[in-house]
């Protein structure tokens, strides 16, 4: 991507995350895809992430994909994240160094930046607790086993497009 068309795909992304838009029908279909302990797990996001979530899965299902695991994990993918300025995102996407080094388990800005760093396996824990199938659970972790990576393939284009 030419670095005008990436500045204007970063903006989106931060004007989506100051204020995302869910409506009724989108906050419907999860509970066609989550068993109820893991809709309370997504309902508990932050909205920018249950919104982001749902575009993973849009963007999954147009590509044809309908297992009911994978699409578990796009809607859980970044429930370990918990609340998260978006100051900090924006630091993870232009100096995710920095981050690392600013980040620190507890509580404040720098446990936020704990979270956002260790989201992936911090939400297979919550999604495991929650009572999410193994392979939702892995794809959230990015720890599929052999002959999964298709799937975390799919995942991962899903988000980074996202």
């Amino acid at each position: 991507m030419n670095p005008f068309a990436r500045a204007i795909y970063r903006t989106g992304q931060v004007r989506h995350a100051l204020w995302p838009r869910i409506n009724a029908a989108e906050l419907a279909s999860v509970c066609e895809v989550l068993s109820d302990g893991t809709a309370a797990l997504f309902y508990a996001m932050e909205k920018r992430d249950q919104r982001h979530g749902l575009e993973v899965t849009r963007r999954l299902r147009e590509s044809g994909a309908t297992g009911q695991e994978l699409l578990a994990a796009a809607l859980l993918h970044d429930c370990g994240k918990g609340p998260v300025p978006v100051w900090l995102r924006v630091l993870k996407v232009a100096s995710p160094g920095t981050l690392r080094r600013l980040a620190r388990e507890g509580g404040g800005w720098r446990g936020a930046a704990f979270r956002l760093q260790e989201h992936a396996s911090i939400g297979a824990r919550l999604a495991t607790a929650a009572g999410a199938g193994a392979l939702t659970v892995r794809l959230i972790e990015g720890r599929v086993e052999p002959g999964e990576e298709p799937l975390q393939a799919l995942l991962l284009s899903a988000d980074d497009a996202s």
